[in-house]
């Protein structure tokens, strides 16, 4: 094989280079999907994804014993409400807060909340989708 001139790879061993970083990037890829990214679970609560994980028991409150939502969902509506409140125009925080309100079938809440995201955002998709939803819902 004559020396390559330019001084570089030649140019048989580019494909096999290619071919081994693209096997690594699927891999990588492939690894963080089979792990949910990193998540867990939802403002709803953490999902168990193995039989033997160990559960322990988690002190009650007032909305347990009553059926109200669990403390992650409590502290999900506390965390999206402060941030509203701090940042009044977040089109995202009041759409994910008309989201949970809507999963929790109080469309008269989440109505308000997707309409002040649309006049934030009024390309805000899931605003858009959402308030759709709310307002199919009361008609029903």
């Amino acid at each position: 094989m004559p020396p390559n001139q330019s001084g570089g790879l030649p140019p048989r061993i580019y494909l096999p280079i290619f071919l081994v970083i693209a096997a690594m990037f699927l891999g990588i890829m492939a690894l963080l999907v089979a792990n949910g990214f990193g998540v867990t679970g939802s403002v709803f609560g953490k999902a168990v994804t193995s039989k033997t994980a160990v559960q322990t028991p988690q002190q009650g409150s007032q909305n347990d014993v009553e059926g109200g939502p669990p403390a992650p969902v409590v502290a999900e509506l506390r965390k999206l409400r402060e941030r509203i409140a701090s940042h009044p125009g977040d089109d995202v925080a009041l759409a994910q807060l008309g989201d949970m309100y809507l999963a929790s079938n109080h469309f008269e809440q989440a109505i308000p909340l997707y309409e002040r995201a649309l006049r934030a955002n009024p390309r805000n998709v899931a605003a858009q989708e959402g308030l759709a939803q709310a307002r199919q819902a009361l008609r029903q």
